[in-house]
Protein backbone atom coordinates (compact mmCIF):
# COMPACT_ATOMS: atom_id res chain seq x y z
CA UNK A 1 0.00 0.00 0.00
CA UNK A 2 1.15 3.68 -0.80
CA UNK A 3 1.83 6.18 1.51
CA UNK A 4 -1.49 8.29 0.38
CA UNK A 5 -3.19 5.08 0.98
CA UNK A 6 -2.30 4.51 3.70
CA UNK A 7 -2.85 7.77 5.03
CA UNK A 8 -6.28 8.09 3.62
CA UNK A 9 -7.14 4.53 5.69
CA UNK A 10 -5.74 6.03 8.40
CA UNK A 11 -8.01 9.49 8.21
CA UNK A 12 -10.96 7.20 7.32
CA UNK A 13 -10.47 5.40 10.83
CA UNK A 14 -10.34 8.68 12.25
CA UNK A 15 -13.22 9.82 11.29
CA UNK A 16 -15.06 6.98 12.51
CA UNK A 17 -14.10 6.76 15.88
CA UNK A 18 -16.92 7.58 18.48
CA UNK A 19 -16.19 9.79 21.46
CA UNK A 20 -15.38 7.00 23.72
CA UNK A 21 -13.14 5.46 21.44
CA UNK A 22 -11.35 9.09 21.09
CA UNK A 23 -11.42 9.21 25.02
CA UNK A 24 -9.44 5.86 24.87
CA UNK A 25 -7.16 7.47 22.44
CA UNK A 26 -6.16 10.02 24.36
CA UNK A 27 -5.73 7.99 27.37
CA UNK A 28 -3.37 5.97 25.26
CA UNK A 29 -1.23 9.02 24.51
CA UNK A 30 -1.02 9.26 28.29
CA UNK A 31 0.14 6.14 28.81
CA UNK A 32 2.43 5.88 25.59
CA UNK A 33 4.10 9.34 27.50
CA UNK A 34 4.21 7.00 30.85
CA UNK A 35 5.64 3.97 28.41
CA UNK A 36 8.29 6.38 26.90
CA UNK A 37 9.29 7.92 30.45
CA UNK A 38 10.32 4.49 31.82
CA UNK A 39 12.52 3.70 28.50
CA UNK A 40 14.06 6.38 28.68
CA UNK A 41 14.67 6.20 32.31
CA UNK A 42 16.11 2.79 32.04
CA UNK A 43 17.61 1.98 28.76
CA UNK A 44 18.67 6.19 27.51
CA UNK A 45 16.82 5.62 24.24
CA UNK A 46 13.36 5.42 22.51
CA UNK A 47 11.48 5.73 19.12
CA UNK A 48 11.80 8.79 18.09
CA UNK A 49 8.15 8.45 15.57
CA UNK A 50 6.54 7.09 19.38
CA UNK A 51 8.26 10.42 20.86
CA UNK A 52 7.05 12.95 18.61
CA UNK A 53 3.71 11.19 18.14
CA UNK A 54 3.81 11.78 21.87
CA UNK A 55 4.92 15.28 22.27
CA UNK A 56 3.19 17.25 19.45
CA UNK A 57 0.06 16.93 20.25
CA UNK A 58 1.24 19.45 22.86
CA UNK A 59 1.84 22.16 20.33
CA UNK A 60 -1.61 22.15 18.82
CA UNK A 61 -2.98 24.60 20.49
CA UNK A 62 -5.81 25.38 18.16
CA UNK A 63 -7.40 21.90 17.12
CA UNK A 64 -10.79 21.45 15.19
CA UNK A 65 -11.39 18.19 15.87
CA UNK A 66 -9.35 15.28 18.03
CA UNK A 67 -7.73 14.01 14.56
CA UNK A 68 -5.94 17.89 14.62
CA UNK A 69 -4.04 16.74 18.10
CA UNK A 70 -3.63 13.12 17.03
CA UNK A 71 -2.83 12.94 12.77
CA UNK A 72 -1.48 9.76 13.02
CA UNK A 73 -2.72 7.24 14.64
CA UNK A 74 -0.69 4.31 14.05
CA UNK A 75 2.13 6.16 16.21
CA UNK A 76 -0.02 5.76 19.19
CA UNK A 77 0.29 2.11 18.92
CA UNK A 78 2.72 1.75 22.12
CA UNK A 79 0.18 3.43 24.29
CA UNK A 80 -3.06 1.25 22.84
CA UNK A 81 -0.79 -1.58 23.90
CA UNK A 82 0.40 -0.19 27.19
CA UNK A 83 -3.10 0.55 27.80
CA UNK A 84 -4.21 -2.94 27.52
CA UNK A 85 -1.21 -4.27 29.68
CA UNK A 86 -1.87 -2.25 32.43
CA UNK A 87 -5.68 -2.81 33.02
CA UNK A 88 -4.11 -6.77 33.23
CA UNK A 89 -4.38 -7.75 36.44
CA UNK A 90 -1.95 -10.69 35.97
CA UNK A 91 0.60 -8.25 34.75
CA UNK A 92 0.30 -5.59 37.86
CA UNK A 93 3.47 -5.99 39.45
CA UNK A 94 5.66 -5.72 36.29
CA UNK A 95 3.48 -2.46 35.07
CA UNK A 96 3.80 -1.08 38.34
CA UNK A 97 5.62 2.17 37.48
CA UNK A 98 3.77 2.32 34.05
CA UNK A 99 0.53 2.70 36.16
CA UNK A 100 1.83 5.08 38.29
CA UNK A 101 3.40 7.59 35.71
CA UNK A 102 0.02 7.31 34.09
CA UNK A 103 -1.94 7.88 37.13
CA UNK A 104 0.40 10.95 38.01
CA UNK A 105 -0.49 12.58 34.89
CA UNK A 106 -4.02 12.35 35.19
CA UNK A 107 -3.64 13.69 38.75
CA UNK A 108 -1.49 16.47 37.90
CA UNK A 109 -3.81 17.44 35.48
CA UNK A 110 -6.69 17.58 38.29
CA UNK A 111 -4.38 20.12 40.02
CA UNK A 112 -3.68 22.14 37.09
CA UNK A 113 -7.32 22.71 36.07
CA UNK A 114 -8.02 24.28 38.88
CA UNK A 115 -4.71 26.41 38.67
CA UNK A 116 -5.90 29.42 35.73
CA UNK A 117 -2.57 30.92 36.14
CA UNK A 118 0.04 27.82 35.29
CA UNK A 119 -2.79 27.29 32.28
CA UNK A 120 -2.53 30.73 30.83
CA UNK A 121 1.68 30.57 31.65
CA UNK A 122 1.94 27.51 29.54
CA UNK A 123 -0.40 28.18 26.75
CA UNK A 124 1.79 31.55 26.28
CA UNK A 125 5.19 29.69 26.05
CA UNK A 126 3.63 26.86 23.86
CA UNK A 127 3.22 29.15 21.09
CA UNK A 128 6.84 30.33 20.68
CA UNK A 129 7.71 26.84 20.73
CA UNK A 130 7.75 25.18 17.14
CA UNK A 131 6.67 21.48 16.18
CA UNK A 132 9.24 18.69 16.65
CA UNK A 133 10.54 17.59 12.89
CA UNK A 134 11.67 13.40 12.46
CA UNK A 135 15.29 13.30 11.75
CA UNK A 136 18.24 10.92 11.40
CA UNK A 137 19.24 10.10 14.54
CA UNK A 138 22.26 7.12 15.90
CA UNK A 139 21.66 4.49 18.47
CA UNK A 140 23.01 6.77 21.59
CA UNK A 141 22.24 10.13 20.65
CA UNK A 142 22.93 11.24 24.09
CA UNK A 143 26.84 10.59 23.38
CA UNK A 144 26.79 12.58 21.01
CA UNK A 145 28.90 15.67 21.41
CA UNK A 146 27.74 19.46 21.17
CA UNK A 147 29.78 20.22 17.72
CA UNK A 148 28.95 16.78 16.32
CA UNK A 149 24.86 17.58 15.77
CA UNK A 150 23.29 18.65 12.67
CA UNK A 151 21.02 22.20 12.71
CA UNK A 152 17.96 20.04 12.64
CA UNK A 153 19.46 17.89 15.90
CA UNK A 154 20.48 21.31 17.77
CA UNK A 155 16.75 22.38 16.45
CA UNK A 156 14.97 19.76 17.98
CA UNK A 157 17.47 19.87 21.78
CA UNK A 158 15.86 23.57 21.53
CA UNK A 159 12.76 22.15 21.74
CA UNK A 160 12.79 19.65 24.04
CA UNK A 161 14.86 22.01 26.72
CA UNK A 162 12.36 24.80 26.67
CA UNK A 163 9.50 21.93 27.06
CA UNK A 164 11.61 20.37 29.79
CA UNK A 165 11.76 24.44 31.19
CA UNK A 166 8.42 24.96 30.70
CA UNK A 167 7.43 21.83 32.88
CA UNK A 168 10.15 22.51 35.47
CA UNK A 169 8.88 26.15 35.76
CA UNK A 170 4.97 24.87 36.01
CA UNK A 171 3.94 21.93 36.66
CA UNK A 172 6.90 20.66 38.92
CA UNK A 173 5.92 23.60 41.31
CA UNK A 174 2.38 21.50 42.27
CA UNK A 175 2.41 19.38 44.65
CA UNK A 176 2.05 15.12 43.99
CA UNK A 177 5.21 15.67 41.21
CA UNK A 178 6.18 12.51 39.43
CA UNK A 179 9.09 10.73 40.60
CA UNK A 180 10.48 8.52 37.74
CA UNK A 181 12.61 5.53 38.50
CA UNK A 182 15.94 4.90 36.04
CA UNK A 183 19.28 4.58 35.95
CA UNK A 184 21.02 7.84 37.44
CA UNK A 185 23.53 7.60 34.88
CA UNK A 186 20.19 8.66 32.15
CA UNK A 187 18.09 10.62 34.30
CA UNK A 188 20.86 12.55 34.94
CA UNK A 189 21.86 13.43 31.56
CA UNK A 190 20.18 16.43 29.73
CA UNK A 191 19.12 14.55 26.56
CA UNK A 192 17.02 11.83 28.55
CA UNK A 193 16.41 14.31 31.24
CA UNK A 194 14.34 17.14 28.72
CA UNK A 195 12.75 14.29 26.96
CA UNK A 196 11.32 12.61 30.12
CA UNK A 197 10.00 16.34 31.20
CA UNK A 198 8.53 17.12 27.62
CA UNK A 199 6.92 13.86 27.74
CA UNK A 200 5.35 14.37 31.30
CA UNK A 201 4.32 17.74 30.24
CA UNK A 202 2.58 16.33 27.21
CA UNK A 203 0.95 13.49 28.82
CA UNK A 204 -0.70 15.85 31.08
CA UNK A 205 -1.95 18.00 27.83
CA UNK A 206 -3.51 14.26 26.79
CA UNK A 207 -4.96 14.06 29.97
CA UNK A 208 -7.10 17.20 29.79
CA UNK A 209 -8.08 16.15 26.10
CA UNK A 210 -9.48 13.05 27.74
CA UNK A 211 -11.49 14.51 30.58
CA UNK A 212 -13.03 16.97 28.23
CA UNK A 213 -14.26 13.91 26.05
CA UNK A 214 -15.92 12.80 29.17
CA UNK A 215 -12.44 10.84 31.12
CA UNK A 216 -12.66 10.13 35.08
CA UNK A 217 -10.56 8.45 37.44
CA UNK A 218 -12.48 6.76 39.46
CA UNK A 219 -14.29 5.51 35.79
CA UNK A 220 -10.92 3.76 35.02
CA UNK A 221 -12.00 1.17 38.19
CA UNK A 222 -15.13 0.25 37.00
CA UNK A 223 -14.51 0.19 33.11
CA UNK A 224 -11.08 -1.48 32.89
CA UNK A 225 -12.73 -4.38 31.04
CA UNK A 226 -14.05 -2.05 28.54
CA UNK A 227 -11.02 -0.14 28.06
CA UNK A 228 -8.80 -3.14 27.74
CA UNK A 229 -11.13 -4.27 25.05
CA UNK A 230 -11.71 -0.71 23.23
CA UNK A 231 -7.49 -0.43 23.21
CA UNK A 232 -7.24 -3.90 21.49
CA UNK A 233 -10.15 -3.08 18.87
CA UNK A 234 -8.79 0.12 17.98
CA UNK A 235 -5.18 -1.46 17.73
CA UNK A 236 -6.88 -4.17 15.24
CA UNK A 237 -8.74 -1.33 13.20
CA UNK A 238 -5.28 0.69 12.96
CA UNK A 239 -3.64 -3.04 11.21
CA UNK A 240 -6.68 -3.62 8.98
CA UNK A 241 -6.39 0.28 7.92
CA UNK A 242 -2.85 -0.55 6.63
Amino acid sequence: MSVALEDQSLNSLASDLSRWEWQIVALAAVAQSAALVSKLALHGNASQTELLASVNPLLVLNPRSEADVYPNLGHLNLGLRTLQDIFNAARARENADLVRYTLGMLQLRNRLDSNAFLQDKIRSRLQAIQPLQLIPENSTPWRTQELEKTDAQLRQEQTFEQLATLYQDTISTLPNRIQVQGKIDYLQNDYVANRVRSLLLAGIRSAVLWHQLGGRRWRLIFYRSRVQETAGNIRRKLLTAV
